[in-house]
């Protein structure tokens, strides 16, 4: 057994045997009282009780998680949320949970969007009608990019009450009325070629809800190059060519602070349909968990070994797209990691875990993005992105932005006959490639 499930079992062990002995202290202290004193008692007990209880459940379910990650098999909260993933999504096939969240909404004569619900991009008009001097709805531009969706009918793939503001504060913000669709990333195309794809946020007041579904469709009904075109008149990018204003660098500006402490950003994922009833369990579970373990300087769900070169190795395999891949074991990745758990800059995320020992088709190859203070990074070392393969918010409270993880070629694979190009160890620059948001 690994050290780590050996800690996850100590933990599991003890903490059901605290919360056992807990109710039973309970049970026999509330006998000898009585009127407030009593409910003091029960209320107190229980409540300890009931959490060691479900810090042990926590346990049981990373001890799985664990063995399942040991074994190659898919992530349990990635499995459990599969009715969430896009192909489901663009479907309409959600599971009967979004049934009952919509009969919710209907019987509170709510109006506010769900995931899965159709609705219809406005025409470029009616969007530069909410927009302000700068192009922006609450400090949330609506991008060149955007333009050739206008007209398109989609569903709500999620609803965006958080950002993790990857360019600035580097911390959860609360961003009001704003979802994403099924699909719809930004291809850069009027931001120098950016290829970070980020999915694009989209105001509730840009979006009209389509009531009948049987007329809902994909195709374009708004002009497409010719809204676009327009789009570039009305939406010029002020800025000079090698500094760029997007989403992405307006994250700051268009979301606000949001408390830690405040609960509303764990229920709304599940309340608005981003997470089945099932995955919220497993994430809550395992993050009551993680932080019991970090208590006492335990190691949480996923372990996370870690690096200890001075120098990264490059390593290429001339990865392109459509090639079929295998990412590593965590521990050979922690090989090619520097104390800071970076390879040429590029952090090894704990998000990442989940994917170890699976296999994915390449779906890009990163070699230049946007950076958070506008300025186009041209990267020394390429990243890989994996087709289907982006954050799940789970360690990030559920956040929505579904940003692709980026690999290193050191950390994947490839399938048998590709040559392998494996360079001398190099020092990590902390320009070449943006870090991953950390967990907290």
């Amino acid at each position: 057994m690994r050290p780590s499930s050996v800690s996850y079992l100590k933990t599991t062990v003890l903490a059901a045997l605290l919360g056992a002995l807990v109710i039973v202290l309970t049970l026999i202290a509330a006998r000898n009282q009585a009127g407030v004193a009593k409910a003091f008692v029960e209320g107190a007990g229980w409540l300890v009780g009931l959490t060691s209880g479900c810090v042990a459940l926590g346990g049981v379910v990373a001890l799985y998680r664990s063995k399942g990650l040991a074994c190659g098999q898919p992530d349990l909260f990635l499995s459990l949320n599969a009715s969430r993933d896009l192909e489901a999504v663009s479907r309409g096939e959600l599971g009967w949970g979004i049934w009952v969240r919509r009969l919710f909404r209907l019987a509170f004569g709510a109006s506010y969007l769900l995931v899965g619900d159709p609705v219809e991009v406005r025409p470029l008009k009616e969007i530069e009608d909410t927009l302000d001097e700068s192009g922006c709805l609450d400090g949330l531009p609506f991008m060149v990019e955007m333009a050739a969706f206008c007209g398109r009918r989609i569903r709500v793939f999620r609803c965006v009450d958080k950002i993790y503001d990857y360019g600035r504060s580097a911390r959860l913000r609360r961003l009001k009325d704003a979802v994403l669709l099924a699909g719809l990333r930004c291809d850069g195309g009027a931001h120098g070629g950016c290829q970070a794809s980020c999915y694009l946020l989209w105001k509730t007041a840009w979006l009209r809800p389509v009531r009948d579904e049987a007329e809902r469709g994909d195709g374009q009904r708004d002009g497409g190059a010719e809204t676009v075109r327009l789009a570039r008149a009305v939406l010029a990018e002020p800025a000079a060519p090698s500094c760029y204003t997007c989403q992405f660098t307006q994250l700051t500006e268009a979301s606000s602070p949001i408390s830690r402490w405040d609960v509303r950003q764990d229920l709304k994922p599940l309340l608005t349909g981003n997470v089945t009833v099932l995955a919220f369990c497993v994430g809550g579970l395992t993050r009551l968990f993680n932080r019991v373990q970090r208590l006492w300087g335990a190691s949480g769900y996923p372990p996370m070994s870690r690096g200890t070169l001075k120098r990264t190795p490059l390593v290429a395999y001339g990865l392109a797209l459509g090639d079929r891949v295998r990412v590593l074991g965590s521990e050979r990745i922690a090989a090619t990691l520097d104390e800071y758990s970076r390879n040429r800059g590029l952090w090894f995320d704990q998000e990442m875990i989940k994917h170890c020992g699976q296999r994915y088709r390449v779906s890009m190859r990163i070699e230049r993005i946007i950076e958070k203070n506008g300025r186009m990074l041209e990267m020394k070392t390429p990243c890989i992105v994996l087709e289907g393969v982006d954050s799940s918010g789970e360690f990030l409270r559920f956040c929505a932005q579904h940003e692709y993880l980026y690999w290193r070629e050191a950390w994947l694979e490839p399938a048998a006959g590709v040559l392998t190009q494996v360079a001398a160890p190099r020092s990590a620059g902390r320009d070449e490639a943006p870090c991953p948001p950390p967990t907290r």
